[in-house]
Formats: structure tokens, sequence, C-alpha cells
């Protein structure tokens, strides 16, 4: 990871600061031939190296359950 690829903040050598990045992209769109028209697609690592992890759904209180779930995962949310 270069270092100017790093949060504010967090220096681009520090491995314990580098374990704790993880990603979390939600992309949203409609597909208006549907009677539920709403789609999500969330991709998430938890770690830089790790590979990803893809979910897709049409219902918006997954993508809110996938959010809380990869957050409640996150070494900062224990404290650790």
């Amino acid at each position: 990871m270069a270092h100017e690829d790093c949060p504010s903040g967090v220096d681009g050598d520090d491995t314990d600061s580098a374990l704790s990045l993880g990603t979390l992209v939600i992309r949203t769109w409609r597909e208006p031939k549907h009677a539920h028209s709403f789609r999500a697609r969330v991709t998430a690592s938890l770690v830089p190296d790790a590979e990803p992890t893809t979910v897709t759904t049409p219902d918006p209180e997954e993508v809110l359950a996938l959010v809380r779930q990869w957050l409640l995962t996150r070494p900062e949310a224990s404290g650790t």
C-alpha cells in the first residue's frame, strides 16, 4: 500500500494501522421494469489483502444489515 493511499493520520508503514483498514462499497440502482425496482450491490473486505465478498440484493434493509455487520466486525468496534 502506498503511503499516499492511506487515510489522514495513518502511516503507510504502520502494519497495525494497515491491518485495520477495510473497504465497503455500496452501489445502488433502479430496475424500473420490476415491481420492487431497488437494487444494491455491497462489496466488502476487512483487510487490504483479503478477497472481497459481494452481495446483490433488492432489499434496502439487507443493505443496512450488511453495513451493520461489517462495522461490528471491524477491530475498532470491539475496542481492540
